[in-house]
């Protein structure tokens, strides 16, 4: 196998992301990294840092040759508990995986996450899930955020209409939201629809949900942390 060398850097290091936005930043770092790193391009000392600092590989003996510069001889990485998949000659990683994983490890970082971007983060958790999604427009009037739809060969499949609320713990979600989405779910003719908040629901929230639980679902922030840690490895 070829022999890399290494700038110095510690190999125990783990970038603490700022943000959820910095958070994306660091995984799509490490990403990059990677590729370059199978296709035997040389790398940075940020890129070597990125890539190190995440949870992608973990490195495995090395040998010292000189004062600054490790020298690998073995295995450079053992697999990481991704299981990432690779095709010749390219590395092949699940970014949109690897950044449910990361959410599903530090669920605080939501509420610094743009509504967009948490909109985006909930489609990739039911796309993950085997649903077909769409991302309405952003600049749309009121509505539904995202189009989820589940192919059934035995019951023809639903449709469903989800609404996204990135709100802070004290600013609950209240009735007028759910008996906005009802309607909509009615005039749309839709099998479902569900609300996903990092707060959680008023008592008359719930009530109207109630009435309606097989077209009305809500999920708050103990269904949504739920859902990411099933991505983590």
């Amino acid at each position: 196998m070829a022999r890399h060398k290494v700038p110095p850097v510690n190999f125990r290091i783990r970038t603490h992301p700022k943000s959820a936005r910095h958070a994306y930043e660091l995984i799509e770092q490490a990403d990059t990294a990677m590729k370059k790193l199978f296709l035997g391009e040389d790398l940075s000392q940020r890129e070597w840092n990125s890539l190190l600092g995440s949870d992608y590989l973990e490195p495995t003996q090395t040998e010292r040759r000189e004062e600054g510069v490790e020298e690998f001889t073995e295995q450079l990485y053992s697999a990481s508990t991704l299981q990432l998949a690779s095709a010749h000659p390219f590395i092949y990683t699940d970014i949109e995986t690897e950044i449910l994983a990361y959410f599903g490890r530090h669920p605080e970082l939501l509420y610094s996450l743009p509504p967009r971007k948490f909109e985006e983060l909930i489609a990739s958790v039911f796309h993950k899930n085997g649903f077909d999604v769409e991302l309405t427009p952003e600049t749309r009037d009121g509505g539904i955020d995202i189009i989820a739809v589940q192919r059934d060969d035995l019951c023809g499949g639903s449709l469903n209409l989800i609404e996204c609320k990135r709100y802070l713990p004290h600013n609950t979600v209240g009735i007028g939201v759910v008996q906005r989405l009802y309607g909509v779910v009615e005039q749309h003719k839709a099998t479902k629809g569900i609300i996903v908040t990092t707060s959680s629901f008023t008592k008359d929230a719930k009530e109207a949900a109630e009435f309606s639980k097989h077209r009305l679902v809500l999920n708050d922030y103990s269904n949504l942390t739920s859902w990411l840690k099933a991505f983590r490895k």
